[in-house]
């Protein structure tokens, strides 16, 4: 998701500023990053092989390389499992989610902070520590801005002292908000089929929204989120569970507010 984009981009500014060659490795253009991710490609300073599919990291030699691993603790849910495993690699992860019964167990470093809003955010504090004089592009400050964005339903959820000093140093980076606001527009075949979820949607115990949303369009599981997101804006609703059909499995996506 767009989390793991932006911090992955700027974990990338960090190589750069120290002068080391890095790569992100990534299989797949999501839609919910297609919009970030179009905006790198045939960049001037920048070369071709900035992002990378899991068989091209897999020939790098793992001496003298490091694998950091960003906004997961899940060796079984990262884009390159193997990379993982590889001999002689320094495996470094940042992430804020709870630390699960399976976590990276042979991580050199493991920066796990789950009271930070995002990985985002726990990027964007590094990245003004590597240097005084640090500036990152625009591009990648709005990547990394609306990383805290979606992770925060836009600063008002899990929101801290540190969250809005972060995206502070982002603005300053020159993100511009409004055009972080415009790629996450929905297409109206989306928005129909979120409004139709939301109004097919019943209510368990007066306090529980369960609703199903369309496996039929371009991305259920993100649309699934945003409806879940949504449903708590009802007053009364602790929490919503919505479920959807992708690729011949039925994800859930489930929230909850305060309590």
């Amino acid at each position: 998701d767009i989390d793991a984009f932006g911090a992955a981009v700027g974990i990338y500014e960090v190589a750069r500023h120290l002068g080391k060659k890095a790569h992100i490795v990534l299989n797949e253009v999501t839609p919910g990053i297609k919009p970030f991710y179009d905006r790198f490609e045939g960049r001037e300073g920048y070369e071709d092989d900035v992002f990378i599919t899991s068989e091209e990291a897999m020939k790098i030699p793992g001496e003298n390389t490091v694998a950091i691993v960003v906004d997961v603790n899940d060796p079984y849910r990262v884009e390159c499992p193997d990379l993982l495993d590889k001999e002689a690699i320094s495996i470094v992860v940042f992430d804020h989610h709870r630390v699960c019964e399976r976590q990276i167990s042979n991580a050199d470093l493991s920066y796990v902070d789950t009271f930070a809003s995002s990985t985002c955010e726990m990027v964007a504090e590094v990245l003004q520590y590597i240097s005084d004089s640090i500036k990152i592009p625009a591009v990648e400050a709005e990547c990394m801005y609306a990383g805290i964005m979606i992770d925060t339903r836009n600063f008002m959820n899990r929101t801290g002292v540190r969250t809005f000093e972060a995206a502070a140093f982002l603005r300053r980076c020159g993100a511009d908000i409004t055009r972080v606001r415009k790629m996450f527009r929905d297409d109206m075949e989306s928005y129909r089929a979120k409004a139709e979820a939301m109004r097919e949607a019943e209510v368990y115990k007066n306090q529980f929204a369960i609703a199903v949303c369309p496996g039929d369009i371009e991305s259920p599981t993100v649309l699934a989120a945003q409806t879940a997101n949504e449903l708590l804006d009802i007053s009364g609703i602790n929490a919503s569970f919505v479920l959807t059909v992708y690729q011949e499995k039925i994800y859930m996506s489930a929230r909850s507010i305060d309590e």
